[in-house]
């Protein structure tokens, strides 16, 4: 048997963990060099995915082309990628648009690395949630690009198919009377347009500067309008909105070659001008307005209230517009709907108003400027708001012409200007509330009777030719006959007799100097300097509803609802759905004021009120078919004593003092009645409206 040298056995030992040393290190350093390079694979895809990220969120989508792989490049240019982008993003309004990363893997072979995200996105028809995965591989520069679709915009839009939006209309809350009577609703209007391909080539020209003077445009708008990019020669171009009565001016545009009129969607005002400064109108949104606005919902496309009611209460009115997203096959048809938020309807508003009632007054008023009031004497529910002259809203629906609105801006008598929202100098309509105040301060005494001061009077000569007149005698003078026949003397005296802070004190009771809790805006009664001043004269012309004495109608109305209420002074009120309209909610009888008068002076007052109508200045509403109680006055505009070109208000506020159910005020002032017999050119026309209000309701 041969020995083995002793040596040999060592040298295989070394010879083996060498061999396995070798394998550790090639191992260790292939594994190395695998790590290494899958951490710069990642780190270097996750660069592209943060690329996009960024430019997504902050709309650089001019940007993204760049990061979209050779192959895909060489299939879709960039203008394509870039538009589609801008012009779904854009179209559908997306905001605050967020990613949430939610894995990153690589893939098998050349895949390249995979990112699966989360992206959401907010937008009219709400937010949208999406989850993507993104593929990211190398180029042939050996750079990471992605792999882009149009999947990665939407994960169920492929790059044949497009995004529409559709606003979906609210409808504006309408606005009702007490008897459901529609007051302002959307209706239909006009709008007139051209189709290219019907215009006369031969006489192109000549239509259009004729359709421009008709509708009040200019030629160079209808031309912008027709070059659009989207127009073709056989759609409707629209060029303006006319209101859908309007048919004289629509019979003449269809004369033009190539003009079409269609109907469209417009407010709608049915009772015209007898409502107009109560609805108030709408018209498109002005940019001064959209800058306000705009975070409330609001765009370039909005219709808002200008005036009246529509105003006040636009923000019920107008609800909120709904909005869907929809994907559309390449054949139009719909593949899915990505967002739908409904359209919220406005709320509708409720007045106590009766139409019937304001077409009557309205028509007493005739072309007399001038205003009229009713208000139910129970309950404080108005009834009538009336201002004339006026206008008719729907043609500021559609867009007045400069013609209309140069006439009505410089029309003298103001048919824009809403007067019963204003305040007016009362004249012998307030000796009623002096009557009241004298009684409960017990500087009247309503027994007490004196000789007539004739038809002129002063303290005296301190005053020197100021002198306060009345109309007529009527022999021994009592608080009765002194209302009866409106003595302007009698209620200067009693004034006087009073005093000025007496008088200021009764004044305030009854609301001088506060703003009526009211639905719409209402001017504040006050009595001017008369509490600064030591005139006497002025203190004595206030007592008698002069000097600078102003009083709001609405306001006036109110006084008046003492006298039948034991001193309480009614709330008026024109709402009747108030809460819902975020206004704390009136109870019909609610008292404003109470306690202004006391309920024995407020009765005298009351009793007193019938004599004007049976035998004093109030004689011609007899004639009502009622049993009224009122005053007339004779409101005198001068700027003094001696002033030849004053003018004068006629005023006549009359209520039913026998109707214990729901008895009506009506009031009417009348201006420029100075050379139409005062007061007496309006007491037939409150008598009249009586007459076909109750004769018509019974």
């Amino acid at each position: 048997m041969s020995k083995r040298k002793k040596g040999g056995n060592h040298l295989g030992v070394v010879i083996g963990i060498t061999v396995v040393l070798v394998a550790v290190f090639v191992a260790f350093a292939v594994y190395a060099w695998i790590y290494l390079f899958r951490e710069d694979s990642q780190a270097a895809t996750q660069a592209v995915y943060d690329a996009y990220v960024d430019d997504v969120t902050n709309g650089n989508y001019g940007q993204i082309y760049s990061l979209v792989h050779e192959d895909i490049q060489a299939t879709v240019d960039e203008e394509t990628v870039t538009a589609r982008y801008t012009n779904i993003f854009n179209g559908i309004s997306a905001e605050n648009i967020t990613f949430t990363l939610l894995e990153s893997r690589e893939g098998e072979d050349d895949e390249g690395w995979y990112y699966r995200y989360q992206m959401t996105v907010d937008t009219p028809a709400g937010t949208l949630d999406n989850t993507y995965t993104m593929q990211i591989c190398r180029d042939s520069q050996r750079e990471y690009k992605i792999m882009w679709s149009s999947n990665l915009i939407f994960p169920q839009l492929d790059d044949t198919d497009t995004v529409r939006v559709n606003t979906l209309e609210a409808k504006r809350g309408t606005i009702y009377d007490v008897n459901g009577n529609i007051l302002a609703c959307d209706g239909e209007g006009a709008s007139v347009g051209l189709v290219p391909g019907k215009m006369s080539e031969t006489t192109r020209d000549e239509d259009i500067a004729a359709l421009a003077e008709l509708l009040e445009v200019s030629v160079d708008y209808i031309n912008e309008q027709l070059s659009a990019q989207w127009v073709t020669d056989d759609v409707f171009v629209p060029i303006r909105s006319i209101a859908a009565d309007n048919q004289d001016l629509i019979d003449q545009v269809i004369q033009i070659s190539g003009v079409m009129v269609n109907s469209t969607s417009a407010r709608e005002y049915p009772y015209g001008a007898t409502l107009a400064h109560l609805t108030g109108y709408v018209q498109a949104i002005s940019a001064e307005e959209l800058e306000t606005m705009a975070d409330q919902g609001y765009d370039s496309n909005s219709i808002v209230g200008k005036s009246g009611l529509e105003q006040i209460y636009e923000s019920y009115l107008r609800g909120t517009e709904g909005c869907e997203i929809l994907i559309l096959n390449s054949d139009g048809s719909v593949k899915e709907t990505l967002g739908y938020q409904a359209a919220v309807d406005g709320q509708d508003v409720h007045l106590t108003i009766d139409a019937n009632l304001c077409q009557i007054l309205y028509e007493q008023l005739g072309d007399d400027n001038g205003l009229a009031v009713a208000m139910n004497m129970k309950t404080g529910a108005i009834l009538s708001l009336v201002s004339t002259p006026s206008y008719n809203p729907n043609e500021f629906v559609a867009g007045i012409t400069n013609s209309s609105w140069e006439a009505l801006s410089s029309d003298e008598d103001l048919p824009l200007y809403n007067r019963y929202t204003s305040t007016w100098v009362p004249g012998s309509s307030f000796k009623p509330i002096t009557a009241a105040i004298g009684l409960d301060n017990g500087t009247i005494d309503p027994d007490e009777v004196s000789p007539s001061n004739g038809l002129s009077w002063q303290k005296d000569s301190s005053w020197g030719d100021l002198f306060v007149t009345t109309l007529e005698t009527y022999g021994d003078v009592t608080l009765q006959k002194a209302l009866a026949y409106s003595d302007n003397i009698y209620f200067a005296q009693q004034t006087l007799n009073m005093g000025r802070q007496a008088f200021i004190d009764g004044l305030t009771k009854v609301g001088f100097g506060e703003s009526l809790p009211f639905a719409m805006s209402l001017g504040t009664s006050s009595y001017g300097s008369l509490e600064e001043s030591s005139d006497e004269v002025m203190l004595a012309n206030s007592g008698y509803g002069q000097g600078e004495m102003l009083v709001n109608p609405i306001h006036l109305a109110s006084m008046y609802s003492a006298f039948m209420n034991d001193g309480n002074m009614l709330l008026p009120y024109l709402v009747t759905n108030s809460e819902e309209l975020g206004q704390e909610a009136v109870t019909p009888g609610t008292y404003w004021k109470t306690n202004v008068f006391s309920a024995q002076s407020a009765q005298i007052v009351n009793e007193d009120l019938r004599t004007v109508i049976s035998e004093g200045t109030g004689t011609q509403a007899l004639s009502a078919g009622v049993t009224l109680a009122g005053k007339t006055g004779t409101a005198e505009i001068k700027d003094s004593q001696d002033d030849t070109n004053g003018t004068a208000l006629g005023w006549f506020v009359a209520y039913e003092i026998d109707n214990t159910d729901d008895p009506i005020l009506i009031l009417m002032m009348v201006e420029d009645v100075l050379d139409r017999d005062g007061s007496h050119y309006v007491v037939p026309k409150v008598a009249e409206a009586f007459t076909q209000y109750r004769g018509g309701t019974d």
